[in-house]
């Protein structure tokens, strides 16, 4: 086992950019953004371990490092890279602890955590956890608010989550109240929930479900059309909702009703019905994800 800090940059809203603009100028554009990233991550004693699509995965043999090139990074790409009149921005989270490294490649706890941290990034955003930053030396430039708690796979207690604040200006940097923290229930609901003849019980005592094709993920889907780290179900003070953050989008069928798209975006789960990631085909019960909400 060796210790280095894991870090992951990817492109926010590619999507659009190929749905706009098509494939050959988006990729181009992309290409474009990857390479600044890569020049950063080296300033910073990065090693580039693969490019992913949209995104790039490196190694610091410190939290610092890494830190220091997400800072890097940001300042690069923020408003310096335009497609037509979309403006193109990242979001970078990172980790550092034990990995196993094999042919070129890195595997372990902190890649997986690295990725979620990753997945609670939105753009223009750093995220990190406070395991994490308590490493690091903080430049006097630099600072940094607390999002609250968040239940992570292969941890025992809730982490605290972080936002490094690159911006020089922080004034239009959106207040938050803790909203990943979680609070006390006020009922004592369950949420059964199904994939693939596998069912769980969510719980207060399991407040956070993580969903998509990736390894880490407490549900697996094999929905082609679904992302790595497509959504997650939480539970705070008494409510299970559910919150997209895949490239695709998310279509949820609940009592009876139409099915609804979210994008990026949060839907409280009511009573029973299906979810579907990536594509609205609710025809492969297999691939959907049945709820239902117990009292």
């Amino acid at each position: 086992m060796t210790e280095l800090c894991i870090l992951f940059a990817d492109i926010a809203e590619s999507t659009a950019l190929f749905e706009k603009h098509g494939d050959e100028a988006a990729r181009e554009a992309i290409s474009s953004v990857l390479e600044v990233l890569l020049s950063e991550a080296e300033k910073h004693q990065g090693q580039l371990v693969k490019t992913i699509g949209d995104e790039i995965m490196c190694t610091f043999p410190k939290a610092n490092h890494a830190l220091l090139a997400a800072v890097d990074m940001q300042n690069a790409v923020s408003g310096n890279f335009v497609l037509g009149n979309h403006p193109i921005t990242i979001r970078v989270g990172f980790h550092y602890g034990d990995v196993i490294e094999e042919d070129g490649d890195v595997f372990g706890d902190a890649v997986n955590v690295a990725a979620r941290m990753t997945g609670y990034a939105k753009k223009g955003q750093i995220i990190t956890n406070s395991i994490t930053f308590k490493t690091c030396l903080i430049p006097p430039f630099l600072t940094h608010r607390s999002l609250g708690k968040a239940k992570i796979k292969g941890k025992l207690l809730p982490v605290e989550i972080i936002e490094v604040l690159w911006q020089q200006d922080t004034s239009q940097v959106t207040r938050v109240t803790s909203a990943l923290d979680i609070k006390i229930p006020t009922t004592k609901s369950q949420l059964k929930l199904e994939l693939n003849a596998q069912q769980q019980i969510m719980t207060d005592q399991s407040p956070t479900k993580t969903i998509g094709r990736g390894d880490d993920c407490d549900l697996q889907v094999s929905m082609l059309m679904a992302s790595r780290h497509h959504g997650e179900i939480q539970y705070a003070s008494g409510h299970f909702k559910y919150t997209d953050e895949s490239t695709n989008g998310t279509w949820i069928l609940q009592n009876g009703n139409d099915p609804i798209r979210i994008h990026r975006d949060s839907m409280l789960l009511q009573g029973e019905g299906q979810i579907t990631f990536g594509e609205p085909d609710f025809s492969n019960l297999e691939q959907l994800l049945q709820f239902k909400i117990l009292k």
